[in-house]
């Protein structure tokens, strides 16, 4: 019998800067620095860590405000990616932007990022256009495609007698 792996969910804290800046660095040609990870700290977005067994294994970072709110960064160890956590992650992040008031929530992602794209379109995003030159590459520049979702309806729309 295998033992049960456990997964949890708690806060990003200044102890998990190393790990989370080396799943970045395993995800992006152009990753963040650790002054860009002390500064979410600092300005208080909402940050979270995934840790299987202790160990964190993901991350995300939200900047959260009443109108809207802005999916600034999100990586799974690679290791981990295609088994659904990415998804249990983002969701996340979807009910925090929902419950602390946003109306929506929005990020860009790399162009030639089609797992991801295909992910936030299976979790209700919409592609609303590009930006050009966003991502910073080893040769040259790549486009960002903008997506939005939003995330409060009008309570008419919600049925109170479906299941």
């Amino acid at each position: 019998m295998n033992a049960m792996i456990e997964t949890e969910y708690d806060y990003l804290g200044v102890e998990d800067i190393e790990t989370v800046l080396d799943i970045e660095r395993e995800s992006n040609p152009f990753p963040w620095t650790k002054n860009n990870l002390q500064d979410c700290l600092e300005k208080g977005y909402y940050s979270l860590v995934l840790r299987q067994d202790k160990r964190v294994i993901g991350f995300a970072i939200l900047s959260v405000s009443i109108e809207e709110s802005h999916l600034l960064n999100i990586g799974l160890t690679s290791t981990k990616r295609g088994q659904g956590l990415g998804k249990d992650l983002l969701g996340k992040m979807l009910l925090a932007a929902e419950v602390m008031g946003s109306k929506k929530i929005f990020l860009e992602v790399r162009k030639s990022n089609t797992v991801a794209i295909n992910l936030y379109k299976a979790l209700g995003f919409k592609t609303n256009g590009l930006r050009k030159n966003y991502y910073r590459l080893k040769e040259g520049r790549e486009d960002a495609v903008l997506m939005s979702k939003s995330l409060r309806k009008s309570f008419l729309s919600k049925s109170f007698f479906s299941n």
